[in-house]
């Protein structure tokens, strides 16, 4: 819980250290004081103005994006994107299938002129010694 930005913890100090200096008696009348004072200040046209600028303050980057057309200029990037993205990949499309070609061409021709298979090579001393065993 925080009022003003004070914690609970804080809160009590602050009433502890009161009640030290003004005592038990004179705290109820410092503290009516007090708060008469914090009405004045809040109610004051000052006080008023600060608040609306702390508000204008709070509001002013999303006035600033609006007035930019941020959000149009977003969606335009976008499209274009998606465009870019698109048309990339029909390049790639294209180039895939044109070293593709060449290569189905000469899988092809391998298969049409069979290549002789070389003979398998003979056993060695060492795999008769294993068939022996």
């Amino acid at each position: 819980m925080n009022f003003l930005n004070l914690g609970v913890g804080e809160i009590i100090f602050i009433i502890l250290i009161a009640l030290i200096i003004f005592g038990p008696g004179n705290m109820v009348k410092s503290a009516r004081e007090i708060g008469t004072f914090l009405r004045k200040v809040t109610k004051s046209p000052y006080w008023q103005e600060v608040w609306a600028t702390q508000r204008e303050l709070k509001e002013l980057p999303k006035i600033m994006a609006k007035e930019a057309q941020l959000d149009e200029t977003i969606k335009n990037l976008d499209r274009s994107t998606s465009q870019m993205r698109s048309s990339l990949t029909n390049s790639v499309a294209d180039l895939i299938k044109e070293i593709d070609e060449p290569l189905k061409v000469k899988n092809e021709l391998e298969v049409a002129v069979e290549i002789p298979k070389l003979p398998e090579p003979k056993e060695t001393n060492r795999e008769q010694d294993k068939s022996l065993l």
